[in-house]
């Protein structure tokens, strides 16, 4: 009976556990990242190697606030709000030590979203390369019922852990092995990734109120993609420029021939019979076809006081 109410009692710590400290925080790029549900209760914190000697904090709205507290000296510092949108962004703490010198500077990025999540909600992968898309529970210790997602392009599938690398969806789809929908993961693993996965992925999941709740991740895909889009104007003008210079030279080339073959091009008998006598001048005593002139010979003979006689030969 005493071992039945020491069970009941630690069933009970561990549901309020979960309760008031449900949201979720990961790393996302290095980043520590809270996902809360609107008007929970979040701790907005900081932490160091080394003792503090003050630690504030700064609202995304560019609000301060102060910290002080016996836990400075272990080297950790928080906030404690109720997570609304307007408190959803970038905060960062200014952190000093007891060396006089450069604060440090930490990011806490704040996101208030429904029960489920997605991690990443803007990523990019690199074409031809695995990616992994990912939504998790937003209350820590929620495992999912199922997991599905609707591509950009193609049908909608479940995934599950059963499905692994060898049993990929379509030879492409599998579930990460270091994930579990009790786990509260809803995760597919692109083995390659195309051109034509870019866009927006739509990721649903069940819960144990018998509800679906979906997110969105937009998947920009670099290389292929980008490299194609991005120089198709440049090689279609490179193109076009390579055709007209060699347009132009062939035009040359054929002018230039053209040219030399008018120069060169031989000559009917009648155009070279006009030519040459075009050039040979006029001359007095010939008749057209003769080849020679004959010259008029006149003897004259002694004059006589009264006459002349001349006589022609």
């Amino acid at each position: 009976m005493k071992t039945d109410w020491i069970a009941v009692i630690v069933i009970l710590l561990v549901k309020n556990y979960a309760f008031t400290n449900a949201y979720t925080k990961l790393q996302v790029n290095g980043v520590r990242t809270i996902l809360a549900l609107e008007n929970e209760t979040i701790s907005v914190e900081c932490e160091t190697n080394m003792p503090m000697a003050y630690c504030g904090f700064i609202h995304p709205s560019g609000k301060r606030f102060s910290f002080s507290g016996s836990s400075l000296i272990a080297g950790r510092c928080e906030v404690k709000i109720n997570a609304t949108k307007a408190d959803a962004g970038e905060w960062y703490c200014h952190i000093g030590t007891s060396t006089v010198g450069l604060e440090s500077k930490q990011k806490i990025v704040v996101r208030i979203v429904d029960k489920l999540a997605a991690v990443e909600p803007h990523m990019s992968a690199v074409h031809a390369r695995p990616a992994t898309l990912l939504c998790v529970s937003a209350q820590t210790l929620t495992p999912l019922s199922y997991c599905r997602f609707e591509p950009p392009s193609g049908s909608p599938f479940s995934i599950s852990p059963e499905v692994t690398e060898d049993k990929a969806i379509l030879g492409r789809y599998y579930f990460p092995a270091n994930r579990s929908l009790d786990g509260g993961a809803c995760a597919v693993r692109v083995r390659r990734v195309r051109h034509d996965d870019r866009g927006a992925w739509t990721c649903a999941a069940g819960l144990d109120d018998g509800n679906e709740y979906v997110d969105v991740i937009h998947l920009e895909v670099q290389g292929y993609y980008t490299m194609s889009t991005a120089s198709v104007t440049g090689i279609t003008f490179g193109s076009i420029a390579a055709i007209a210079v060699l347009v132009i030279l062939g035009v040359s080339a054929w002018k230039k021939k053209t040219f030399l073959t008018g120069r060169a091009r031989p000559e009917t008998p009648e155009m070279a019979e006009e030519h040459e006598m075009a050039a040979v001048p006029a001359e007095t005593g010939r008749t057209p076809g003769s080849q020679r002139t004959i010259p008029s010979v006149i003897v004259e003979s002694p004059s006589e006081p009264s006459t002349s006689i001349r006589h022609e030969h």
